[in-house]
């Protein structure tokens, strides 16, 4: 929500407390890594690329991750896609590199890839619950099957001399059950944290997120637990960390065209006051540069295209959005970019000096995330 929207709603709307820390923030231990503000943006799959990397680091995440790459695709012919896809090299700062795929040498193979080009940390993906990716049995479909998981992990562990880390859900169809599991493997076996999507598999990327897992876990073994799942505000990410014991909160679906959340939750652990909701300004130049920022990397036809997803959530609640989107969805260069927001920011501050409602402000939840291999919240 943008400054301008706070004005045009009802003086008397009760504004959300503000939730506070008991004690300061520790940062999240990962093998030699002190990593602090421990805020992550979780692995997503077709969203956590360079450009979208740089965004979250520029609003203070120390720590970034790669989309998941395909096992079998590194070692068996589509090695120069994935790395395409991964996009890593010479990359500043700390990237942790995800893998899926179910066959222990296979996933031993690719952890040692993506150490030797450049990934700080290599994590397991065990909970992507999509079909296409569970019947490959990947994914959260590991989960099911300890002693298999044990090899993966012991043969991994056996390569790397970087930390390993897994993300796994809060089970397969009951809650608890296999995550347990599956994280005192990973402290037996050397692991050097587990985060965990506080959904079952069956769930999907439905309901709500239960986050006693988290303080489960934490009961559980002594490794750093990183908690993912429904954090779409500093207020969330203060009570994960504060009612649930989270070590790290890792944050999906909640910073998709809206990478000001993880400034604000630096603000909040800090103890500062809340920055300000970016304004209309803001947010249309961050809309541009982000557009900009992918069309460098993979050429106007490609990366363009792939940011219309961005498009839909970046326009999520912004005033007089309907437009505007329609417009930028068929853009298909930069200039146009540039054309179709310095007209947009026009018509919108007209509106706005008009004091018109933004009756016409929307943004649907788009249903790629709810189909795709992505392994957000």
């Amino acid at each position: 929500m943008s400054i301008e929207e706070l004005e045009l709603t009802p003086a008397d709307a009760p504004l959300p407390r503000r939730e506070e820390l008991a004690v300061p923030v520790p940062p999240l231990v990962i093998g030699p890594h002190s990593i602090w503000p421990p805020v992550l943006p979780a692995p997503m799959c077709g969203i956590s690329d360079r450009a979208w990397r740089l965004l979250a680091r520029e609003q203070g995440c120390p720590l970034v991750y790669t989309q998941m790459v395909s096992a079998e695709a590194m070692t068996r012919g589509g090695r120069d896609k994935s790395w395409n896809l991964l996009d890593m090299f010479v990359e500043p700062g700390l990237v942790c590199a995800q893998v899926f795929g179910s066959h222990p040498d296979s996933l031993a193979e690719t952890a040692r890839q993506l150490q030797d080009g450049g990934a700080a940390i290599v994590d397991l993906n065990m909970g992507c619950p999509v079909n296409k990716v569970v019947n490959t049995n990947a994914g959260s479909a590991l989960m099911t099957q300890p002693d298999l998981v044990r090899e993966i992990f012991r043969k991994i562990r056996a390569v790397l001399t970087v930390p390993f880390t897994v993300k796994f859900r809060a089970g397969w169809e009951r809650f608890g059950e296999e995550a347990f599991t599956v994280a005192r493997i990973a402290e037996e076996e050397g692991l050097d944290a587990v985060a965990v999507h506080a959904r079952t598999r069956q769930q999907g990327y439905k309901g709500h997120a239960d986050w006693s897992i988290i303080r489960s876990l934490k009961e559980t073994v002594k490794l750093p637990v990183i908690g993912n799942g429904d954090v779409r505000s500093a207020n969330d990410a203060v009570r994960m960390v504060r009612d649930f014991g989270a070590d790290a909160v890792m944050i999906g679906r909640g910073c998709m065209g809206n990478p000001w959340i993880f400034g604000q939750i630096l603000a909040r652990f800090k103890g500062e006051p809340d920055p300000p909701e970016p304004t209309v300004d803001e947010r249309l130049d961050t809309v541009l540069r982000h557009a900009t920022l992918m069309a460098m990397r993979k050429g106007e036809n490609i990366g363009l295209r792939e940011f219309r997803k961005h498009v839909v959530q970046y326009m999520k609640g912004f005033p007089f959005a309907r437009e505007l989107k329609t417009e930028l969805m068929g853009a298909m260069s930069v200039a146009d970019y540039e054309r179709i927001i310095a007209d947009g920011r026009g018509r919108i501050h007209e509106h706005i000096a008009h004091g018109i409602a933004a009756t016409d402000a929307e943004g649907e939840d788009p249903a790629y995330l709810h189909g795709s291999c992505a392994d957000c919240d």
